[in-house]
């Protein structure tokens, strides 16, 4: 028989003799049935691993799969394959099966040769590596923030809605897959304020193949924090992975947190603890550059009295509007802050006395020309110091106090200045 092998009677006949015993002891399962399917023979593997079967189509265990077979052996293909579940003496297994319709060797009729092999480990380990794709494709299309995977040709292999969502793409995120990302890039460029800074990013990641976190700016105000993270099996390169996070209100609360940090939350000016940090920087500055700045010490006159007489709520809108009427009058280089009570303080870079001298008598008479709900208006005076090189900032400060205090004593409403 063509699977079981007749025994060779010539002895010399070598190559028939190794053709038999690969036949009885190959680990493939051979088997050969009859047009109809009907079993006539097996080799040793095929007896010792499948079940006493005897027609062909019903060793399939899905119903899908063995009317698939059936209708092969009433067809007129030469041959069909098929990778399907099958039962065996050690339960369900998955086979490759290979049927071939040929002569038997021996009687010349038509039969049919049935090949298989066990892939059962192959396609546990098939399966278990869909699945966890599966589940890596579902986390990842599931996070909050945007997600994209490219190959080492950046093209898209995955990509999430929120990606979609965030650069306002309006197809689904499965149609974007294959797509070319570096021609993705360059359209995208667009909705950012800085699009060369953009574009700029990616290459530096791509070139360091390394983790990288950078902030964006859309055009439309949003913040974007957008981390680039290589993937690598060994030393081979895979691809990478970008991640968008739309950090817009981290930032605004972060920036509100530190504003408030370092204002006073009546008049919005600088608060003294800030104003000192910001009066050591400028100091640095002038002595590293050679430059002169002053210092101006104010305070409204007789402010116990307006909030003793009107109120403390009349007292803090006078507190508002004198430190409104400074901001306008000083420039967008110079420094306000509430020193304390019904004091503040004033830092002018590049100007000497004279400069600064001529700006106080400017908010003097600003402030004395406004008119106040209840208290009707309010003076102040004022004390004004040119900061020495060799001068410690707070000696300067306490110079400008000083002053400040001899123009209270003179009379008030006026400026004087430190020697």
């Amino acid at each position: 028989m063509l699977v079981e092998a007749q025994p060779v009677l010539e002895q010399e006949d070598t190559q028939a003799l190794r053709a038999q015993e690969a036949v009885r002891h190959v680990p493939t399962l051979l088997s050969t049935f009859d047009l109809t399917g009907n079993l006539i023979a097996r080799n040793p593997a095929a007896k010792k691993a499948l079940p006493d079967q005897r027609f062909f189509a019903k060793c399939f265990t899905r119903s899908s799969d063995r009317q698939q077979v059936e209708n092969w052996l009433i067809g007129g293909q030469e041959s069909y394959s098929i990778e399907a579940p099958v039962h065996t003496r050690e339960g369900e297994r998955w086979h490759r099966v290979d049927l071939q319709r040929t002569l038997d060797p021996v009687t010349g009729k038509r039969v049919i040769l049935v090949s298989e092999t066990d892939i059962s480990s192959r396609v546990e380990g098939e399966r278990a590596l869909i699945n966890a794709r599966e589940r890596l494709s579902a986390l990842l299309r599931n996070l909050r923030g945007g997600i994209v995977v490219e190959d080492e040709n950046r093209r898209m292999i995955l990509a999430n809605q929120s990606f979609c969502d965030l650069f306002g793409i309006p197809a689904p995120p499965e149609a974007l897959e294959g797509a070319d990302c570096a021609e993705a890039a360059e359209q995208s460029k667009t909705l950012f304020r800085d699009p060369r800074a953009f574009l700029y990013g990616i290459n530096f990641a791509l070139h360091s193949r390394q983790t990288v976190t950078d902030e964006l700016e859309m055009v439309g105000g949003q913040i974007l924090e957008r981390t680039y993270v290589p993937v690598f099996h060994g030393d081979i390169y895979l691809g990478h992975l970008w991640q968008y996070w739309d950090i817009t209100d981290q930032k605004s609360s972060l920036s509100k947190l530190e504003h408030e940090a370092s204002h006073d939350p009546l008049t919005e000016l600088l608060n003294r603890r800030r104003f000192e940090q910001t009066l050591l920087q400028t100091h640095a500055e002038a002595l590293r550059y050679g430059q002169t700045y002053s210092l101006i010490m104010i305070d409204i006159d007789h402010f116990k009295q307006v909030n003793d007489r009107f109120g403390h709520d009349a007292g803090d809108i006078a507190l508002q509007m004198v430190s409104e009427e400074m901001k306008r009058r000083l420039r967008q280089t110079d420094w306000l802050a509430r020193w304390g009570g019904e004091e503040f303080v004033a830092l002018l870079p590049h100007t000497g006395l004279d400069g600064a001298v001529l700006l106080a008598e400017t908010l003097n008479r600003r402030v004395r020309e406004l008119v106040m709900p209840l208290i009707g208006s309010v003076t102040v005076s004022q004390g004004v110091a040119e900061v020495q090189q060799d001068e410690v900032p707070h000696e300067a400060l306490k110079r400008a106090d000083a002053a400040l205090l001899r123009a209270k004593a003179n009379g008030r409403d006026r400026v004087e200045t430190a020697p």
